[in-house]
């Protein structure tokens, strides 16, 4: 593949996620070679090679005679999903509280002031809820643990939109960055661990309830 169908590829694939990201492209939904191509007005080859690249990451898989489709996770898969990354971004937040710079910190301070600006903006809130916890993997310094998050991440990208939709998970998650930053500030190894894992145990508590409240309406669209 020449160096500009790779660019192109890169780019296809990066405007894949985004659109899986942000509920755009849900699971189940099928991805059509011809009419991705036509969308982003490159040629079937880098889109080609950009599907190959969501089904290495997990994100479709291929069909015989249809193609490439969104996968769907099943209950258990986001349980295992939100186990996992509970173990990681403990591990992040500990590993942070010991290694964490002046000017990490008030980077971090900025991105807590942005999310809280836009509190009541569901899909600005996720954006910068995703940003503040890469700054916290980055503070951590640890490229393997960067590497094993990031698949995980990649991977929760098919659950669809934000937990933030909630708007009481909004205001849950806003004090929780903050009794996390507090505890980072404070060098506090233990407290920045389990105001983690508390903030991803609420954030999975939530994610349960979107997966449950769209069975239901899947469930009520099939009986009508």
């Amino acid at each position: 593949m020449t160096e500009v169908k790779e660019n192109q590829a890169i780019g296809c694939y990066q405007q894949l996620l985004t659109q899986i990201q942000r509920g755009q492209l849900k699971p189940g939904d099928y991805l059509r070679e011809q009419a991705i191509a036509e969308a982003l007005g490159v040629s079937r080859t880098p889109v080609r090679e950009a599907l190959r690249r969501l089904e290495s990451d997990g994100l479709v898989t291929s069909e015989p005679r249809f193609g490439m489709v969104i996968r769907d996770l099943s209950y258990a898969e986001v349980i295992e999903l939100y186990q996992i990354r509970e173990v990681l971004e403990r591990t992040a937040a500990q590993m942070s509280a010991r290694v964490i710079t002046e000017v990490e910190l008030q980077e971090l301070e900025v991105i807590q002031s942005r999310m809280e600006k836009v509190r009541h903006d569901a899909r600005e809130m996720a954006l910068i809820n995703h940003t503040f916890h890469v700054a916290i993997l980055n503070s951590a310094k640890n490229r393997y643990l960067w590497k094993a998050l990031e698949s995980v991440q990649k991977a929760m990208l098919i659950l669809g939109p934000s937990t933030m939709e909630f708007p009481e998970r909004a205001e849950t998650a806003i004090e929780e960055h903050r009794s996390l930053l507090d505890a980072l500030r404070a060098r506090d190894v233990t407290l920045a661990e389990k105001v983690m894992g508390e903030h991803l145990t609420n954030a999975q508590r939530y994610r349960l309830k979107q997966f449950h409240e769209r069975a239901t309406d899947a469930y009520r669209n099939t009986e009508n």
